[in-house]
């Protein structure tokens, strides 16, 4: 069985990665070598700093290679495990969505600090992608009813899954798992969306075309267009899902966006020659614009 084992410790690959990482201009060298050792080890953070002398086989030496090669190579962490952790909820993902962004769970904040625990609302993500926004309403809210709508049907097959493996409740909530509480619509916006909602979220593709052209190879290369690109100035998918939105909200009802950083005013007008009041813009922790809200009345 010795002949198996390699002559790397856990405490030398991490030393040899990370500077191949680091030297490479990675943002996060150490995190991203400890995900792959996680996920080829299939072992915790704190079982790699307590075992650093363990002798690794010739097999987990070379998995770890591959993942290895393929994040040097420009490929996101993300996309090489095949997941990414958002709201404390782990959320598959593949080449057919956007990896959710720390930044959108300040929506999620958002969103819940605006209703209680106990209340119960019908909730539309328009655009939903891996499912992270919506999944984690209905996660967060067990009397919540949702529907997630999105013109990929692979995007939506992603939100079912995720769905599913999100509905691991106490026996008392076994009527409230989550795919039997959200609807997947399959179209253009609201196209094949119906009936009135209390709550719209959306976080649409936002990025311009100067700005598409500026992607970094992460994001260009793996990332969906079609997540990504918003129109020559970013705001097609605002304008079409502002003026259509009142169809669809409840009265008192509440739309709520992820913008770009630098579309708060834009947004906002467009919000307010609509009919919508109490139109409000949040900052992200990095201090830039990044939520807009608005009820229509």
């Amino acid at each position: 069985m010795n002949r198996l084992l390699s002559k790397y410790t856990l405490d030398d690959i991490k030393r040899l990665y990370t500077v191949k990482f680091r030297e490479a201009g990675l943002d996060t060298p150490a995190l991203d070598l400890r995900l792959i050792i996680m996920e080829v080890l299939g072992v915790t953070h704190a079982m790699i700093i307590a075992n650093g002398g363990y002798r690794l086989t010739r097999e987990a030496v070379y998995s770890i290679q591959q993942l290895v090669k393929r994040r040097l190579s420009g490929e996101p962490i993300d996309s090489i495990l095949g997941y990414r952790d958002f709201y404390g909820r782990r959320f598959h993902i593949n080449k057919d969505v956007l990896s959710p962004r720390p930044e959108t769970e300040g929506l999620v904040d958002l969103v819940l600090n605006h209703y209680a625990a106990d209340s119960s609302i019908r909730c539309l993500d328009l655009g939903a992608g891996s499912g992270a926004i919506i999944v984690t309403l209905l996660a967060e809210r067990l009397e919540w009813n949702g529907v997630a709508a999105d013109i990929s049907q692979a995007a939506l097959d992603v939100v079912s899954l995720n769905a599913k493996a999100m509905s691991s409740l106490r026996p008392e909530h076994h009527h409230k798992l989550i795919p039997d509480r959200l609807e997947l619509a399959h179209g253009s916006w609201f196209e094949a969306v119906k009936g009135r909602f209390d709550l719209i979220v959306s976080n649409p593709p936002y990025i311009d075309k100067d700005h598409m052209e500026r992607l970094s190879p992460e994001v260009k290369n793996y990332d969906p267009d079609l997540a990504l690109y918003g129109g020559p100035d970013g705001l097609d998918a605002y304008r079409i899902i502002i003026v259509q939105a009142p169809n669809y909200l409840t009265r008192s009802g509440r739309l709520i966006f992820e913008i770009g950083y630098d579309q708060a005013k834009a947004v906002s007008d467009l919000m307010k020659d609509r009919g919508f009041s109490n139109v409000c813009v949040h900052k992200d922790l990095a201090g830039h614009d990044r939520l807009i809200e608005g009820i229509y009345t």
